[in-house]
């Protein structure tokens, strides 16, 4: 194995994501360094050489993984707040359609308190998405200005952030439908799928947001 090979290596060791976008910044790197190298052996370095120089240019394995496990980071992130930001107010419709057509005659008048708890749940499930919206704005502006671990952080953070919101709005929205009467969830088919349709898909984004977190 050549010293390009066994850096290139050593960095897949390192590097955990997706295998699409970890290829295509393994193929980046690769790609550099062959072209530092060619411009060695065009200097007169014989080829094991040219392949030990560029290598070395390049930087350390372990330097250079931490950069690019930030931009795999950052890549999956950027899609989670995607997902949530067309997700959620499609639940939030869809849920708002499903209960204008359920028969809540059969069921008792509700209290005041649950009509507040209702609202400040609907306020921090409107806010999810307007927070991730936000996290994709901050993350192009500070790519202007800087780039790598700093704008991962930034948009990790807007992703837990809004991935939080929208989980606190189901417990809210369960818990107090769960407190009162459990069969306000299942007043109608339509109601009681977009219930569990909604359950699942937080989780999915809560556990999105926590994969890939470890760093090289």
């Amino acid at each position: 194995m050549n010293a390009i090979e066994a850096y290139i290596g050593a960095l897949d060791g390192r590097l955990r994501g997706p295998s699409a976008a970890k290829a295509d910044l393994l193929t980046e790197a690769r790609d550099g360094l062959v072209d530092a190298a060619d411009a060695y052996r065009a200097g007169g370095m014989d080829e094991a050489e040219a392949e030990r120089r560029a290598v070395a240019d390049f930087g350390p394995a372990d330097l250079i993984a931490r950069d690019y496990q930030a931009e795999l980071g950052l890549r999956r992130d950027i899609r989670v707040l995607w997902e949530l930001i067309a997700g959620v107010p499609l639940l939030i419709l869809a849920w708002d359609l499903a209960r204008a057509f359920a028969d809540w005659s059969r069921l008792g008048a509700t209290p005041s308190w649950y009509h507040r708890a209702i609202g400040v749940a609907d306020t921090l499930a409107a806010l999810s998405p307007a927070v991730a919206i936000a996290g994709l704005l901050a993350a192009r502006l500070l790519s202007r200005r800087t780039a790598g671990p700093p704008v991962a952080r930034a948009v990790s953070w807007t992703l837990a952030a809004a991935v939080g919101l929208n989980l606190v709005a189901v417990a809210t929205y369960g818990g107090a439908t769960g407190l009162m009467e459990p069969a306000r969830m299942l007043v109608s088919v339509p109601c009681a799928v977009l219930s569990g349709t909604w359950i699942l898909f937080s989780m999915r984004l809560a556990v999105a947001a926590r994969s890939w977190r470890t760093t090289a």
